[in-house]
């Protein structure tokens, strides 16, 4: 298990945000994946989804969400917008 202090791009806010929705770790954030985890956070009210969303991007991948490619960036913020 690991620990959301542990991660980049997730801070105590977010981790609890996180734990609220039921995914309690890095491990189970993996396994719902992002979008889903933005949706969930989205559906209980928290507002700054798409800034969250990325986040996770970042976090699964292991690196500040800035550091992820623009291309993919680009890809990850048009697959938000577009989300039903």
């Amino acid at each position: 298990m690991t620990a959301f202090e542990q991660v980049v791009n997730i801070g105590p806010v977010l981790a609890g945000d996180l734990r609220a929705i039921g995914i309690p770790d890095l491990e189970a954030l993996r396994a719902v994946g992002a979008f889903e985890a933005g949706r969930r956070l989205e559906a209980a009210g928290r507002e700054d989804c798409t800034h969250s969303y990325l986040a996770l991007e970042g976090a699964l991948a292991g690196v500040r969400w800035m550091e992820l490619p623009p291309e993919r960036r680009s890809e990850l913020a048009s697959r938000w917008r577009g989300r039903a």
